[in-house]
């Protein structure tokens, strides 16, 4: 199985910048758990927002958003304008790959891990927008803590 970890995150309350909390998820990701031991709520969550400032131009020109939660955790990238929804990026200071899987109103995202494909992560995008890695995304969601149904 390629896909090893899934978090689901929900915009819970409105605020300024689009913060998305964790709803459900496998649980089992160290570096997003490091983060939710340190909330409060003992959830992790993270910031959608625009690249910033303090980005390298090259890492500017590249990203089309990040995702942070104090540091920087991915930038991520949408590489087809036919299916803006979908997305990826690597998990900072480790070999992972993320996949971004958007709701139609930008108000929740499914985040998928593949550990150790970070240097992948464009084939990656391609198997997931091609609808081949179905079966993976299905059983991910399927362990998610406390879900039943937990697609977007």
């Amino acid at each position: 199985m390629i896909i090893t970890d899934y978090y689901r995150m929900q915009e819970l309350k409105k605020l300024k910048s689009h913060r998305f909390d964790c709803v459900a998820s496998t649980g089992g990701y160290p570096p997003f758990e490091e983060i939710a031991k340190r909330s409060r709520s003992k959830r992790f969550f993270f910031y959608y927002s625009e690249v910033p400032s303090t980005f390298s131009g090259d890492a500017k020109r590249r990203a089309d958003r990040v995702i942070t939660n104090t540091d920087n955790i991915s930038s991520v990238f949408v590489p087809d304008l036919e299916k803006p929804l979908l997305a990826y990026g690597d998990t900072r200071g480790t070999n992972d790959a993320i996949l971004f899987e958007f709701s139609p109103d930008y108000k929740g995202v499914e985040v998928f891990i593949a550990r150790g494909y970070k240097n992948n992560q464009r084939a990656l995008f391609n198997l997931f927008a091609e609808g081949e890695l179905e079966q993976d995304l299905e059983e991910v969601r399927r362990l998610a803590n406390g879900a039943d149904e937990v697609r977007l």
